[in-house]
């Protein structure tokens, strides 16, 4: 019962988060879910619950076939396997694998809910202050000369796209990574935090589309140049932003019927995760925090040519994060240092010269 307790114990900061969180995202719903739709939960949690261990199993083979070559591929990567989970790392991980499904669903609902708790109606203050805090012309002008080449859009399309499949393989990394516990801890709190700060709380206030859709809300759209450079490239290399786009206004359109993703431009949740990402980066080694920093900035860039969000979403974002990772660190290390000191540990410390 013990062995069950601790990982419970471990993670109820998460458990006191996320609970209320979809509790909040259930009355959302208004209406007791069908039988398809339960399915439909059902089939999410099993697709979340296997994908991020997935995409770390498939990186690690490559890296093996091509770095390490062992004689016997099949046997190494067992062994590798068998030393790595016996480390009671499941049992570790048990309960963020058991919320991260529930979480990514409630965050979702409430995404989809935000027009109706808030109709959007800050986008032309954003766009106004987004340009007025670039000198007078939108920041994708700006850009326009250094990435406006159909092979760069596709190159931060595909980048953007990729930011799902990194995060997912980044919060796995973290649910099973024991060397740093209280690291793994700020990053998994930080996260959790951000989304509902930041991507519901704020979101909520500042209900906006993005650029992309600025021109279904206003008849003076200035991102009409861009949305018909993007739909250019499309016609030389695939820009799989515009059929998302796409989709996810349809299902706005729909209130539902056609499957509800949700839209939002402020925060930058894309840009706000990158951060994350790149403070837990730095923290674990130079390499990893410089390859996260460039992601960052190519998630930043592309929020912006792509024309998902104003500049100032990922601004926010990304000084939203950061602020949010602090805050989480001080509390975890003000906990620490409130902790009792075990009995066996006091010797020890009556030894410390004074």
């Amino acid at each position: 019962m013990n062995t069950v307790a601790a990982p419970l114990r471990a993670h109820r900061a998460l458990l006191l988060i996320v609970l209320p969180y979809a509790a909040v995202a259930a009355a959302l719903t208004g209406r007791l879910p069908t039988p398809f739709e339960i399915l439909n939960v059902v089939g999410g949690f099993i697709v979340a619950l296997l994908i991020g261990p997935v995409l770390m199993l498939c990186g690690y083979v490559i890296y093996v076939m091509a770095m390490l070559r062992p004689a016997r591929l099949s046997h190494f990567l067992y062994q590798q396997l068998c030393r790595y989970l016996g480390q009671g790392r499941l049992l570790r991980a048990l309960p963020v694998l058991l919320l991260t499904p529930l979480f990514t669903a409630s965050f979702t609902i409430v995404k989809a809910a935000i027009p109706r708790l808030h109709p959007y109606t800050w986008d032309s203050r954003l766009s106004a202050w987004d340009i007025a805090l670039h000198g007078g012309h939108a920041p994708w002008l700006w850009l326009q000369p250094l990435l406006g080449h159909p092979w760069i859009t596709c190159l931060l399309n595909f980048t953007y796209h990729l930011w799902f499949l990194l995060l997912y393989s980044v919060l796995y990394w973290q649910f099973l990574d024991i060397r740093r516990p209280q690291l793994r801890m700020q990053f998994l709190l930080s996260f959790v935090l951000s989304c509902i700060v930041l991507g519901s709380v704020v979101a909520v206030l500042f209900s906006s589309v993005g650029p992309c859709y600025y021109g279904h809300l206003y008849s003076s759209n200035p991102y009409a140049p861009l949305m018909a450079y993007l739909h250019t490239a499309n016609q030389q290399l695939p820009v799989w932003a515009l059929p998302v786009q796409d989709m996810l206004w349809q299902g706005y359109q729909s209130q539902g019927a056609r499957g509800e993703l949700g839209i939002s431009a402020m925060p930058s949740i894309h840009v706000a995760t990158a951060m994350l990402m790149t403070l837990l980066g730095w923290r674990v080694n130079r390499a990893t925090g410089i390859a996260f920093s460039l992601f960052a900035v190519l998630i930043m860039l592309g929020s912006i040519h792509l024309g998902w969000h104003y500049a100032l979403d990922g601004y926010v974002g990304a000084a939203g994060a950061a602020l949010i990772w602090q805050l989480v660190g001080l509390a975890l290390g003000a906990r620490r240092s409130a902790a009792p000191v075990p009995m066996h540990a006091a010797p020890a410390m009556n030894r410390l010269p004074s």
